[in-house]
């Protein structure tokens, strides 16, 4: 795989005069590309201890590792002692002592770092842009109504990746309950997430013999009984999804329309989460609401998109247009073409392999290149003539 490939992309973070903020953002995987807000009515702690704001996975790192505080408008670092220190900039600063933080400096606890950004200095997307760094992204597909097509998406755009971005790609089914994936690659049944979190520590090395093989990339299995989903718990899918970040490029995950621990869980570890949704008023005030939670988490702009599927379907909302303005959100759109999709829901064929031609494939493959950070290609006439103004590029 080149270099090239394996650059982190970041899209740009809209932030306004009076909502400067301060950040940690993670430099290597599992945390890469990720935001930790740093504010002055809390102290940002850092440890592998659970309940610390920042938990590090390693026993490298201390159980209370360091701090940072907010004092004046300045973001004050301190070692809390730890056994293994905390470093600034390459160097290792002195236990008890408070280290003013400036922005773009680089802060590295064991083999995790981050960067420091002060957006009243600079803006946060212009000065990650041209860092570049390896690791892989989670990009997780969310609906709070059913029949929104997102397996269907899914594991198609798991295919393209695969093909056309030449992308190692895993694909975890979180719809836990009623979880399809087997049937949509008419794959086999055999060791699933259940299975997975019976090993007494999930690793890398360990993941590997639960994934299964589709078309081209890999996926772990939903439960086969219903009941077993109540076993699977958030920490569960917290250790899940980092030690598939270090074995693939791109992890996509199936979440089930709940918004419970599980599911924030996954949107908090996701580089980029897709809201699916159908251009009715029932989707569209549902993909508001969901929205507007998503803005309590304080996501930035980036991190959060929206995916209008079967557009153009008689009877529904007809114009880009409208739903943009509703939602207020730019929309990728994926064209309603029945015949095509259910080739995949039904026949557990691919849309690449089997209709490569069809509108609703190259919707996806332009979907595709938005995810890996490439040049959207607007074809003449029809939707595609549109999309590159309807996604804003």
């Amino acid at each position: 795989m080149s270099d090239e490939s394996k650059k982190t992309v970041f899209r740009k973070v809209v932030v306004t005069e009076e909502m400067k903020k301060k950040f940690l953002v993670g430099n290597t995987p599992p945390f890469l590309g990720k935001p930790f807000e740093l504010n002055s009515s809390d102290v940002f702690t850092i440890g592998r201890e659970e309940g610390r704001t920042l938990v590090l996975p390693s026993e490298m790192v201390s159980r209370m590792h360091a701090t940072i505080e907010v004092k004046e408008g300045k973001c004050v670092l301190t070692d809390k002692d730890s056994s293994n220190g905390t470093f600034l900039n390459s160097g290792q600063i002195p236990a008890n002592a408070g280290h003013v933080l400036n922005h773009r400096d680089i802060v590295k606890f064991d083999a995790f770092e981050f960067i420091f950004i002060d957006t009243a200095v600079g803006d946060l997307w212009q000065t990650l842009k041209p860092l570049s760094r390896e690791g892989s992204q989670i990009v997780s597909f969310y609906s709070p109504k059913g029949g929104t097509g997102i397996s269907t998406i899914v594991v198609n755009l798991a295919k393209i990746l695969a093909e056309k971005s030449d992308k190692k790609v895993a694909v975890v089914d979180l719809d836990l309950r009623f979880g399809d994936i087997l049937t949509f690659v008419v794959g086999k049944p055999g060791l699933t997430i259940s299975d997975l979190i019976k090993e007494t520590d999930i690793t890398p090395d360990c993941i590997t013999k639960y994934m299964q093989k589709g078309p081209g990339f890999d996926y772990l299995a939903a439960p086969k009984k219903t009941e077993l989903a109540e076993l699977i718990s958030a920490q569960h899918i917290k250790t899940i999804l980092w030690s598939l970040e270090a074995k693939y490029d791109f992890v996509l995950v199936d979440l089930k329309t709940d918004i419970d621990d599980i599911t924030i869980t996954a949107w908090e570890l996701s580089n980029l989460i897709y809201l699916v949704g159908l251009p009715e008023i029932g989707h569209l005030l549902a993909a508001r609401r969901v929205i507007e939670i998503m803005n309590t988490f304080k996501f930035p702009e980036s991190k959060f998109k929206v995916i209008m599927n079967k557009f153009g379907r008689e009877g529904t909302i007809t114009t880009a247009e409208e739903v943009r303005s509703f939602l207020k959100k730019d929309v990728s759109i994926l064209p309603y073409a029945p015949d095509d999709a259910v080739i995949t829901s039904n026949g557990g064929r691919l849309l690449l392999s089997e209709k490569s031609a069809s509108p609703l494939t190259q919707a996806m493959v332009n979907l595709n290149r938005q995810i890996v950070g490439e040049e959207l290609v607007a074809e003449s006439g029809g939707i595609f003539s549109k999309l590159k103004s309807i996604l804003g590029f």
